[in-house]
């Protein structure tokens, strides 16, 4: 299964409705999701917002929240007086304390990172991973594969001299995963996390686990896996629910990689 990808919404406005048809509730707020548009402002109802910071909605204006939002369906243009829009997983967003030179920096612990629990707390894994990885990203991809993570085999050869992949099945059964969740690859800088929940206690490393992963990942999460910037592969144990918590976020790096276009197949020359 795939997750959605949570995005910040950011408040611009919160007010008395005055009338119950514009949202079905009492207060109303103009909210902005730039992953949605970043000139557009949305109306939708307060209570959500409410509920999850705690306060009146007059407090609400400048706020920053996180949600759990399809960024491949936004809202049509065709209502903008009332749309009852729905906010999964909305959370205050975490503050990113600056340092002196102005650059985020996020302190985070191997407890706070990987939370005690199942697959329920994947989202949330998922969530402090990217933060981790890339502080602020707008654009964040979670996806869940549930089955025994593979490691990376090497190349064999035939008698004849051929090369071919010993884990082609496998690299295409986790590329299925990953066509349901990206519908194009991603240009430009992205960082790359991945949980391992593993079945058993068999040696294996998380580099290995996860040049598997970026190997699927080729031309359909990404152009090249050469984009991937910042990277961290953690290895659990569970040995009722194996899976890959998946994390794909834009990353910020000096090592420019807009320039990484996709590969023509084989034999085929760019016409």
């Amino acid at each position: 299964m795939t997750g959605l990808s949570w995005t910040p919404v950011r408040v611009l406005a919160a007010t008395e409705c005055g009338r119950k048809d514009c949202c079905g509730a009492h207060a109303h707020a103009w909210v902005r999701v730039e992953a949605w548009s970043p000139k557009r402002a949305f109306l939708t109802s307060a209570v959500p917002f409410i509920q999850a910071a705690g306060v009146p909605h007059g407090e609400l204006a400048g706020l920053a929240f996180m949600a759990e939002l399809d960024l491949t369906a936004p809202p049509g243009n065709s209502d903008t007086a009332g749309e009852r829009l729905e906010w999964p997983g909305l959370q205050i967003a975490p503050s990113i304390p600056a340092q002196p030179g102005g650059t985020p920096t996020v302190q985070l612990t191997a407890s706070t990172l990987m939370p005690t629990g199942g697959p329920e707390v994947d989202q949330e894994r998922a969530r402090r991973l990217a933060r981790a990885l890339a502080p602020g990203a707008l654009s964040v991809k979670t996806v869940i594969i549930p089955r025994t993570p593979p490691g990376k085999l090497r190349p064999r050869h035939t008698q004849g001299g051929h090369t071919y992949k010993a884990d082609g099945d496998k690299e295409a059964a986790t590329a299925l995963y990953l066509r349901r969740a990206f519908r194009q690859p991603w240009g430009g800088n992205l960082a790359v996390g991945a949980v391992f929940f593993r079945p058993d206690r068999q040696r294996i490393d998380g580099d290995n686990l996860l040049k598997h992963v970026l190997d699927a990942g080729n031309g359909i999460c990404w152009h090249d896996d050469a984009q991937i910037t910042a990277s961290y592969p953690v290895i659990e144990l569970d040995r009722h629910n194996p899976r890959t918590v998946l994390v794909v976020a834009r990353h910020v790096s000096t090592m420019d990689r807009s320039d990484v276009t996709p590969k023509h197949p084989r034999g085929r020359k760019a016409g």
